[in-house]
């Protein structure tokens, strides 16, 4: 008999209760073959063949039984190399959590796209997603909380239809509520945020009031929900009696305004998202010491959000370079299917023509060039200034007239 299977078998006895309690499968498997061919009265050889055993298996795991008579000992060891030679360098690493540190409300596509665009590090999304698992930032609980259950998102073709709402702040100031009303752009996401110390008519229209200023793009619709102080649906006793202030504001500047159904604010989505960015982003940075502070702050935010803040809903452009983008396919729609005062020298490509069985509509051309333009921006921008002397006023105030003349009554 084997040396090893003589010490073996003074061994198991001593062992055999908390073998009783083993719940790792592979372990306790280990200690089932060990102690038959250990136990058994045929030859060390003839057991290991008989239950199914290497002779180098039972040295194996005898061997690390006898060094130490702990059932751990029978565990399976960690399969990992000691050393990844395709692992991410450690600067790189120590790059993506500072980012993340200074700003937790990045996810792993922005942390990859800043770093190309700014440090000129290209760190895919999935290697920053597992840099940032390994250090601990984010869990498996954390990222299903932040998976959108409706992926299917939809976008506007132009700038110009808007959705706007009031959001609680989500702390009290000096023992005040305080209230933000945002309004924001359907396409682009360009967005207007202000803070109010109440929540009336008169907070509305002094937003509107900015907002008429302030806005890049002519505003064709405002939607809001049934809040009294967008509507009196609900106060007049007759329905919308246009004598509400908002009303009377979306009638002088012949601005649509639509009002969702009742209880069904997935419609004001858009907006709706955007509070929850604002959490995540803004208010979690607080709390903020009074209301001038919060209302500083809140600007600076918003400014950020509309000239420096990259998505790749957005093709990786803010929103103030997605309102130009936009401008220029549709002067470039105009000049394809309505040339003005284009230089007839100037050959212009014209888009590739899908094959349908029914008629294209108009907005299906358009939508058509869309894809088109993305291969010809640069000449689409040379050729704007042909249009119009006054580039920076006349071409936005052209493009959307003649635009919709074309489209008709039919909504982009």
């Amino acid at each position: 008999m084997s040396q090893l299977r003589k010490q073996l078998r003074l061994i198991m006895p001593r062992l055999s209760k908390q073998a009783n309690k083993l719940r790792d499968t592979e372990a306790r498997s280990r200690w089932m073959k060990l102690k038959q061919i250990t136990m058994s009265p045929k030859s060390l050889t003839q057991a290991c063949a008989f239950y199914g055993w290497s002779m180098d298996a039972y040295t194996k795991w005898g061997t690390r039984l006898r060094k130490e008579p702990r059932l751990e000992k029978l565990h399976s060891k960690s399969r990992k190399p000691h050393r990844s030679p395709t692992r991410t360098k450690p600067k790189k690493e120590k790059k993506v959590l500072q980012l993340r540190r200074a700003d937790p409300s990045l996810g792993p596509e922005r942390i990859s796209f800043d770093l190309r665009n700014i440090f000129e590090i290209l760190v895919p999304p999935s290697t920053v997603y597992a840099i940032l698992k390994r250090g601990k930032v984010v869990s498996q609980k954390l990222a299903e909380k932040l998976t959108k259950k409706h992926l299917k998102r939809y976008r506007r073709p132009l700038p110009g239809y808007l959705q706007m709402d009031f959001k609680y702040v989500p702390y009290k100031i000096n023992n005040e509520q305080l209230y933000q009303l945002s309004c924001v752009d359907h396409h682009s996401s360009w967005r207007l945020i202000r803070i109010y110390g109440e929540k009336s008519n008169l907070s509305v229209i002094n937003f509107l009031k900015e907002l008429i200023k302030v806005c890049p793009f002519p505003i064709i619709e405002l939607q809001t929900d049934n809040d009294a102080a967008f509507t009196d649906k609900f106060t007049s006793g007759y329905g919308v009696s246009g004598e509400h202030v908002f009303d009377q504001w979306c009638a002088k500047y012949k601005v649509n305004h639509r009002l969702i159904p009742v209880g069904v604010k997935e419609l004001n989505g858009k907006v709706e998202n955007t509070h929850k960015q604002d959490d995540r982003e803004f208010y979690a940075k607080g709390p903020y010491k009074s209301f001038e502070n919060i209302k500083l702050n809140a600007q600076g935010y918003n400014q950020r959000w509309n000239t420096t803040r990259r998505t790749r809903a957005l093709g990786w452009l803010s929103p103030e370079e997605t309102i130009i983008a936009a401008y220029i396919k549709a002067a470039a729609y105009l000049m394809y299917f309505k040339p003005i005062n284009a230089n007839p020298s100037v050959e212009i490509p014209r888009p590739v023509k899908i094959k349908t069985r029914k008629k294209s509509t108009a907005v299906e051309k358009y939508l058509q060039f869309l894809e088109w333009d993305t291969k010809n921006k640069n000449q689409a921008i040379a050729w704007l200034p042909m249009m119009s002397q006054n580039f920076s006023d006349l071409v936005p105030r052209l493009c959307y007239k003649q635009l919709f003349e074309l489209l008709g009554a039919t909504e982009p």
